[in-house]
């Protein structure tokens, strides 16, 4: 054990504290302790519920922790296993003042705190209370018990049967006096002169005040012995005294309780069987049903009295209520009490016992029972094992709706953190998108105009480095400002008349280049005459070359990458086939999530955040189309997509779909269906380079000069079509192949493996 840093000073110095304010937002518990692993496992407890952990080792720190704004302190935890034994006195006189918190006290084993005086002992009782009841014989012995144990007889046929005489008393009044008067015959009639003194009071209070009236008691009798008899655990003794607002112990293996026990929520406690509230009129049965269910293991308190049966049950938290139908001049019928403690306790389990005869009474309880909802109704006198039954099946639906209740309350906790952390990421992605772009905006105009004027070929290779990287990160940039639109719903799609055919030619002009940098086969596949459909070009030609950029990164030297376009009944399916290096089974289903790359993709791929087809997936829904994907791992992958062929072709300046934010959505992921040729396609093949030619020229085109070097960029938009620049030698390989090599039929595609639509 470890005492604390600083020790406290005289309790009679501390004056009275200021009450905390009533309305707060933040619930915090403030944890005064040294053990930083039981403050780390108490914080974590705490937070689960949403709780925010204060933790101090500094007296004079505790106080100024009571008040903060915006927040409600729900109680103080102290751990007496890492301070000075003497700090819990100076906490429990700090507390009882006006308006302080809860105070708990976190026991540990064999460590003795000044104060607790009282030897506890759970029922039932062991040999080993008996025998030190008999080597105590020559002082007085004062036996606190539970109501039931005292009313039902248990605790004194237990005393008997062990040779103990003792003399039972109903309440505590007087004891004090009647163990200190030297005139008192108690002893004398019980025991003799050499007997044991015992005295077996019935106790309905808490630890607490038990502890003050044997304080009392050794003013007038020092060297009184007292015991407490409890049927109740550890934790629901501590529930008892957080209700009533005195200071609560709670053994520290049940450390992660505490918040919850603060909070006074509803708790399972896993060392209890169940706590039974019983309310029968006939004291015969009563005593006969409390004896059975606490030998079977359970909490019972039992009464005859309605009003004292409401005391209890606002007093403390019962699991489930066995209620007797009262007699007939009775002030609350059986149905009436049940209703009124389900009014105190909500989560209070109900059990209706009607007597057998006559018959229509019982009938009328039990229809009674199921019109309220009540969870069994049984016929007096019932069998025990019945009655078990009954509260076994009462306690499990219980655990199952706290046990609900905590779930939920989790959830909604880990809702609120997850919506912050998305809330931080949009604003990042915004933050970065606005104010990284503008700069590198600059760096690229300065980048250019440099490479115009610099002729030294060391300095003019620097800058062609700086005009990649710049190019680079704007791509990337690109993809957060578009990642950042659709999670806020406003990703800008301007639907009008979309060429596809003429997108796909602006695609091939890009990709073809990277291709033969790559010695790649590139082949498209499109037919003459598309249909005019309703869409952004701009957009449709982004996904395009999303799709055919990765096949090109992911597919080796001497490879295939086939884009083809086909045309079936109502839909337009788009479809960029490769030789590379596939997707296994386990990552088909993620490649549409956010930030997600497969292993292999990663260490082959130089940049990214792992958007691109996610966005490309939103952009294509836009459109009212789906994406999927098949593919096999070591033979390539196919990735496409479809969109509507619109029933009339769309107009340029007819009523279309608003420009703007467009709402994210359309169909499901189509199923698989057989692949229809489209008649008379135009297919374009690039050869190897042999060495590097222009790229073939489509009929009725002038020829197509490839952009300069380098991977087209993923994230950005297609700029409208423009004229050529002006041409660029590209020097020839020192070794061309002497032919291309043989093409090799397309892998045969496994069955369509579609990843699920994910919503933006």
């Amino acid at each position: 054990m470890s005492a604390g840093p600083t020790p406290p000073p005289d309790p009679s110095t501390l004056g009275p504290g200021a009450a905390p304010a009533a309305l707060e937002v933040k619930k915090r518990i403030v944890v005064v302790g040294a053990d930083d692993a039981l403050n780390k496992q108490l914080t974590a407890a705490a937070e689960a519920r949403g709780l925010f952990c204060e933790v101090t080792t500094a007296y004079e720190e505790i106080k100024a922790a009571w008040n903060k704004p915006d927040t409600k302190l729900l109680g103080v935890v102290a751990d007496m296993g890492s301070l000075a034994p003497e700090w819990w006195p100076a906490l429990v006189t700090m507390h009882a003042a006006p308006g302080a918190p809860q105070l708990l006290k976190l026991d540990a084993p064999g460590v003795a705190v000044p104060g607790d005086t009282i030897e506890r002992a759970r029922w039932p009782l062991q040999q080993p209370f008996f025998e030190s009841i008999r080597q105590n014989a020559g002082r007085p012995q004062v036996i606190l018990c539970d109501s039931t144990l005292f009313s039902t007889g248990m605790l004194q046929a237990s005393l008997n049967q062990a040779s103990l005489p003792h003399v039972p008393l109903e309440n505590a009044v007087g004891l004090a006096e009647a163990l200190s008067s030297p005139e008192n015959s108690l002893w004398g009639v019980v025991a003799g002169a050499k007997g044991p003194k015992i005295v077996a009071v019935s106790w309905r209070g808490a630890l607490h005040e038990a502890e003050l009236m044997a304080a009392k008691v050794r003013q007038g009798v020092p060297n009184a012995r007292f015991l407490a008899v409890l049927t109740a655990g550890p934790l629901h003794l501590a529930q008892l005294a957080i209700r009533r607002g005195q200071p609560a112990s709670l053994p520290r293996e049940l450390v992660e309780m505490a918040p919850t026990l603060l909070e006074q929520k509803p708790i399972i406690d896993p060392t209890e069987k169940g706590r039974v509230l019983l309310v029968e009129n006939n004291q015969l049965y009563m005593v006969q049903l409390a004896m059975s269910l606490m030998a079977d293991g359970f909490e019972v308190a039992a009464t005859t009295k309605p009003e004292e049966a409401f005391a209890l049950a606002e007093q403390d938290q019962f699991y489930v209520a066995l209620v007797g139908a009262a007699i007939a001049f009775a002030k609350h019928t059986g149905l009436e009490l049940a209703q009124k403690l389900r009014e105190i306790d909500p989560d209070l389990r109900l059990i209706l016992m009607v007597d057998r005869f006559p018959p229509e009474a019982a009938l009328k309880g039990v229809s009674q029972a199921v019109e309220f909802g009540l969870d069994d109704c049984l016929l007096k006198p019932a069998e025990p094992a019945r009655v078990r039954v009954a509260i076994q099946r009462a306690l499990e639906r219980r655990k199952v709706l706290l046990e609900n209740q905590r779930l939920l309350t989790e959830l909604a906790v880990s809702n609120d953190k997850l919506g912050q952390l998305n809330g931080f990421q949009q604003k990042f992605f915004a933050t970065v998108a606005h104010d990284v772009k503008n700069p590198l905006t600059a760096i690229r105009g300065y980048a250019e105009l440099m490479g115009w004027k610099v002729k030294e070929p060391e300095i003019l290779k620097c800058v062609g480095h700086i005009q990649t990287s710049a190019k680079t990160l704007e791509g990337l940039v690109s993809d957060l400002v578009d990642f950042a639109a659709i999670e806020s719903g406003k990703l800008r799609v301007n639907l009008g008349p979309c060429n596809l055919q003429q997108v796909v030619e602006e695609v091939r002009s890009r990709i073809e280049v990277v291709a033969n940098q790559r010695k790649q086969w590139f082949i498209v596949e499109c037919p003459k005459d598309l249909p005019v459909l309703l869409g952004d070009g701009l957009r449709l030609g982004q996904v395009i070359q999303n799709l055919c950029t990765n096949a090109v990164q992911y597919t080796p030297e001497g490879g295939k990458v086939t884009l083809s376009v086909e045309v079936s009944g109502p839909q337009l399916t788009v479809s960029v086939r490769d030789t590379g290096i596939g997707i296994s089974k386990e990552d088909l289903p993620r490649v549409f999530q956010r930030f997600f790359q497969t292993e292999a993709a990663q260490k082959m791929r130089r940049a990214g955040f792992g958007l691109g087809l996610k966005i490309a997936q939103e952009i294509v829904k836009t459109h009212g189309g789906a994406m999927g994907v098949e593919s096999e791992v070591g033979k390539g992958s196919r990735f496409f997509f479809t969109v509507p062929v619109p029933e009339t072709p769309p107009v340029e300046g007819a009523a279309q779909a608003p420009a703007g934010a467009v709402a994210l959505g359309g169909p499901a992921t189509p199923a698989p269906r057989p692949v229809t040729k489209a008649p008379a396609p135009v297919t374009t093949r690039t050869p190897l380079p042999a060495p590097l030619q222009p790229a073939p020229v489509a009929p009725g085109k002038g020829p197509a000069t490839p952009p300069p070097a380098g991977l087209p960029n993923l994230g950005t938009p297609m700029p409208a079509f423009t004229p050529p620049p002006r041409p660029i030698t590209v020097s020839p390989p020192t070794a061309p192949p002497a032919s291309p090599p043989p093409v090799k039929a397309p892998p045969k595609p496994r069955p369509f493996g579609l990843a699920p639509d994910e919503e933006g």
